[in-house]
């Protein structure tokens, strides 16, 4: 029964779950919660024509004002409660309800990210990757949390799962060009959400230049156009791979469509996308990303805030952050952003893992080995935990957990990969439907502080297990 159901049915029903989780009661904590005091504002501001500036590129901010021009409308017919913000009666689902939407789309996007990362290899095998990464990403708790508040997180992380997925994907289409486009421009509004979101992009640049140019890694000279895994695909089925016979400049010089697909279609999106924004306030380009440097250089070094996490602390998750917390008699109402700690940690060991066997299998030259799976998706999933955690270290100032999506969604991707090859496995099948099961109860037990449900004081204490999580 669960074969015959197409696996774009099993990601629907999985972006349904998703979008269910982030719609419901989206709109009962009434007032301004964390960094929405300055999201929505900004928002509202160019709505209005105001000029304003803030810390980050404006792309998000857009994305929350289409989000309150379309919502207002059913939010005034209908008599949804409002809040004033800035002299203005704003309905809190008007301003969030996009980003619900835009966060249901990440276990989708995960879940395609990883079937096409598998291309190549057995149905099944692709199959069980994907609706694995698509069902932990369902189950993580950080990413619940942004999309259900007018954050602008979300949007990064989504669109910089876009592109990476395009970018696979170009290698087994047949017009590969269009999916590169799609990819470079996707790339180029993650960035232009945060600067931080670049991990994505760069993670995935070193993948393509490390891959094609690694005959270390595959043990042989292969094509130079193509990654591990067309190159794998090619060795095991001796078909030519569709990346390799199309596409401009991939297969004779590499670099020229790195240069265009991964660097100029990425920067020149990031900068039209400021063009409203520069529009509304007169600046110019280089004024505005000075100001925004300046900005960041101003904030300090150090703790400064009650929830500051450092970036060597992300992996264990030591210390979230309380977005809400509100206290009615000996109940409270509490929203934590927090990973699904089972999820979370066992991600974590994942990465682990997958770093040292890579490494092992590089002593022992067994990684020579072509056709091996995990010769395209290890390397993968490793070049991007670490080029969305790394870069972090050379940051002074506080840091948030929020910061460590992109590594939280890539480490999940690493653990739906070893689950998925236990799943393979009628030994190790138990083992992986064990640990499935403690996430999902971890999930259920966390939940009250994700969608903000009410609990009692003693409830409430017995999810803080760490210190750091009060």
């Amino acid at each position: 029964m669960i074969r015959r159901v197409p696996l774009w049915g099993w990601m629907l029903g999985l972006g349904a779950i998703a979008l269910s989780l982030r719609l419901a009661g989206l709109g009962h904590i009434h007032g301004l919660v964390f960094d929405e005091v300055y999201y929505v504002p900004f928002a509202l501001d160019y709505l209005q024509g105001t000029p304003s500036f803030d810390a980050h590129p404006p792309l998000a901010k857009h994305l929350i004002a289409l989000g309150i021009w379309l919502g207002q409308w059913p939010a005034t017919w209908l008599s949804w409660p409002t809040v004033e913000v800035e002299g203005a009666l704003v309905s809190p689902l008007a301003f969030r309800w996009l980003n619900a939407i835009v966060g249901a789309t990440v276990p989708v996007l995960l879940a395609a990210l990883a079937f096409a990362l598998s291309w190549g290899y057995p149905p099944q095998r692709r199959r069980t990757f994907a609706l694995l990464a698509g069902l932990l990403m369902t189950m993580e708790g950080l990413t619940l949390v942004e999309s259900r508040l007018a954050l602008i997180n979300i949007y990064g992380l989504a669109l910089g799962l876009l592109g990476q997925w395009a970018w696979v994907r170009a290698g087994q289409a047949e017009h590969p060009s269009r999916w590169r486009w799609a990819a470079g421009i996707a790339l180029g509004a993650a960035i232009n959400v945060k600067w931080n979101w670049a991990g994505l992009w760069l993670g995935l640049l070193l993948w393509e230049v490390l891959t094609t140019h690694g005959e270390h890694c595959s043990g042989r000279p292969l094509p130079k156009s193509l990654s591990l895994g067309e190159r794998d695909f090619e060795a095991s089925s001796g078909a030519p791979s569709p990346r390799g016979r199309r596409g401009w400049g991939m297969r004779a010089n590499p670099w020229r469509g790195w240069v265009a697909y991964l660097g100029v279609i990425p920067l020149a999106t990031y900068m039209l996308l400021w063009l409203p924004h520069l529009a509304l306030t007169g600046e110019s380009l280089v004024s505005v990303h000075w100001r925004l440097w300046s900005t960041h250089q101003s904030i300090g070094a150090g703790a400064g805030h009650d929830y500051c996490s450092p970036w060597h602390s992300w992996p264990l998750m030591v210390r979230p952050i309380a977005y809400f917390y509100e206290r009615t008699g000996g109940m409270a109402t509490t929203i934590h952003a927090m990973g699904n700690p089972v999820l979370w940690w066992l991600a974590t060991a994942a990465i682990l893992a997958l770093g040292l066997g890579w490494l092992s299998r590089q002593v022992t030259g067994e990684n020579h080995r072509v056709g091996s799976l995990s010769n395209a998706v290890v390397p993968f999933i490793l070049l991007n935990y670490l080029t969305n955690w790394l870069p972090w270290a050379l940051v002074n100032r506080c840091t948030f957990l929020y910061h460590a999506m992109g590594m939280a969604a890539v480490s999940t991707l690493g653990l739906a990969w070893l689950m998925a090859q236990w799943w393979q496995n009628p030994r190790n099948r138990p083992l992986a439907l064990v640990l499935l099961g403690a996430i999902a109860f971890s999930f259920l037990f966390w939940l009250p502080l994700y969608l903000g449900i009410p609990l009692s004081l003693e409830a409430l204490h017995r999810r803080w297990l760490l210190p750091g999580w009060i």
